[in-house]
């Protein structure tokens, strides 16, 4: 298992006290799963700070953004991945003021459907896409809403958002199988990076809070986690909290993104 995030913890992005936001800061949270056959094979998260009452203007140099990715190596591994986003999606759904996705309702009901007990993903299955706010609960938005989905590409790129490689089937990966070795993982974790940011900014820009005349999602993504997505493996032993095991960011890392907040 590899795992990668420039957050000061792996498990409460919205609550904890070391946190990369201002306190009382809204949060637009955006997830992707990447998926090989109906399991899991790797998942990100994006969070990015929704300004008060103006729209920001962000470009490669001045966006920050937190991130969270985890990617399984092996076919064992695939329910922690799930079970990461699992614990994400609840934390998002009730703390952040937009949960966003591309495309979002065929991996929750494929991962509803896979029978293990997940509050977050079956809650969020019953309801997405409907975008109808619930009192307390995030603001959903599907990227890819309307009669004839694009793709995620096709989307970013019409507002001007690149980098992101065509993708005509959006969820299968190559299986984490035994044959594969952990040099192809980190790859896994800047791709599932690249498609969650784009997801985070067009949900931002749709809702009016961000905007830019050109953003290259790869560099924005390579500047920010060059360094965690060629990290060494993790191990998930169960007993102990997963922000053990994550990849700790640089001191430099949450100073940036503390920065964005304010």
């Amino acid at each position: 298992m590899r795992e990668a995030t420039n957050l000061g913890w792996a498990d409460t992005p919205f609550g904890a006290e070391r946190r990369p936001f201002a306190e009382r800061t809204p949060l637009l949270a955006a997830f992707t799963v990447l998926s090989h056959a109906a399991t899991p094979a790797a998942m990100g998260a994006v969070y990015l700070r929704l300004p008060r009452g103006r729209t920001l203007t962000v470009t490669e140099a001045t966006l920050r953004f937190g991130f969270h990715a985890v990617a399984a190596e092996e076919p064992t591994e695939t329910p922690t991945v799930a079970a990461r986003l699992d614990a994400l999606l609840v934390q998002a759904r009730r703390r952040a003021a937009i949960l966003a996705g591309h495309r979002f309702a065929d991996d929750l009901a494929r991962l509803a459907a896979a029978g293990e007990p997940t509050r977050g993903i079956t809650a969020l299955a019953a309801v997405w896409p409907d975008p109808t706010a619930q009192p307390g609960l995030a603001r959903r938005h599907d990227t890819a809403d309307g009669p004839t989905p694009a793709a995620l590409h096709e989307v970013c790129a019409a507002v001007h958002l690149h980098g992101l490689p065509p993708d005509p089937n959006p969820t299968p990966v190559p299986a984490p199988a035994a044959h594969r070795t952990s040099t192809g993982t980190p790859q896994i974790l800047q791709r599932v990076l690249v498609r969650t940011l784009g997801i985070a900014l067009v949900a931002a820009r749709s809702s009016g809070c961000y905007q830019w005349d050109q953003l290259d999602l790869d560099t924005v993504v390579e500047a920010a986690a060059w360094d965690q997505t060629t990290a060494t493996p993790m191990t998930t032993p169960s007993a102990q909290p997963s922000s053990r095991h994550a990849v700790r960011a640089s001191r430099g890392d949450q100073m940036s993104a503390a920065e964005g907040a304010r």
